[in-house]
């Protein structure tokens, strides 16, 4: 619980939240920063029910005032949080990246979507992957050449990988991706960023046959991107978008796995001087 809490107070801190924080009509309310706080908290200990987070808030008040709340978080908050907040979660990603990246000497932005399968959620779509179709979501993410989290993007199944990659983009020297992300559009876009693109040659129009061999500089990092979709969907959220309905609150629950990661890692590049990720550390 200690380590949850010393993650989530520190790596979401109340200054960078504010930078995305939107004013809302109605009351006054808890605050973004504390909220968010909650949201990580909730996924480095594994509570991805409300009803059993708010059992263990009753249980622990220290937790809630550690997080920043004067009162306890009611199981109606909690569960209106997780369907209002998807767009400035995003944006806290992006900023825990940059904070990230001006920390450590990082090379790579590294582009990928994962399949969240999960037919009968209303919202579900058709979608394919490189081992054929499935039905759900998809987490679209970067990483750097250490797996740690840069940007991340939530659509539903149908939405290829092409189409979110420009929201993936960060400031290294080079950007790479499998053959989906080989679109004139997208290496444009990583050139006028001022990185070089790297990607799996996509023949189209010329045939299998004309296919290149995946460059070795991307041959080498291209697993990072997979090492961090692991880790994300089997340690931390052990696929438990099976739990939630819908679009918004899976979106949510994958935004704050992002994140709870992203601040994982951050709070041991700081304490050890490595972006270890590793989440059964902090589940003891």
């Amino acid at each position: 619980m200690e380590t949850a809490l010393a993650i989530a107070t520190t790596e979401i801190d109340k200054n960078l939240v504010v930078k995305v924080q939107r004013q809302r009509s109605g009351p006054k309310g808890h605050g973004l920063w504390r909220i968010i706080r909650l949201l990580v908290y909730a996924v480095l200990k594994g509570y991805f029910s409300t009803r059993l987070l708010v059992k263990h808030l009753r249980k622990r008040p220290q937790v809630w005032r550690r997080l920043g709340f004067d009162s306890r978080p009611s199981r109606a908050s909690i569960d209106r949080w997780k369907q209002q907040y998807i767009v400035e979660l995003r944006e806290v990603i992006t900023l825990l990246g940059d904070e990230y990246l001006a920390q450590v000497d990082a090379h790579w932005t590294i582009l990928d979507s994962t399949p969240m399968e999960y037919y009968k959620d209303p919202d579900a779509r058709w979608g394919h992957t490189s081992r054929g179709e499935f039905k759900g979501f998809k987490l679209h993410m970067s990483v750097d050449e250490r797996s740690v989290p840069l940007r991340a993007e939530f659509t539903t199944g149908n939405y290829h990988d092409c189409t979110q990659a420009t929201k993936l983009l960060a400031p290294t020297p080079l950007v790479g991706g499998d053959s989906g992300y080989d679109v004139q559009a997208i290496k444009e876009a990583v050139i006028a960023q001022g990185s070089k693109p790297i990607f799996v040659h996509n023949p189209r129009r010329e045939g299998k046959e004309a296919k290149r061999p995946t460059p070795k500089k991307l041959k080498k990092v291209r697993v990072k991107v997979e090492q961090a979709n692991s880790i994300i969907k089997i340690p931390i959220l052990n696929k438990s978008w099976i739990l939630v309905r819908g679009f918004l609150q899976k979106a949510t629950l994958a935004f704050a796995s992002v994140l709870a990661t992203q601040a994982l890692a951050l709070y041991n590049l700081k304490k050890r001087g490595y972006p270890s990720m590793r989440i059964s550390e902090v589940r003891i």
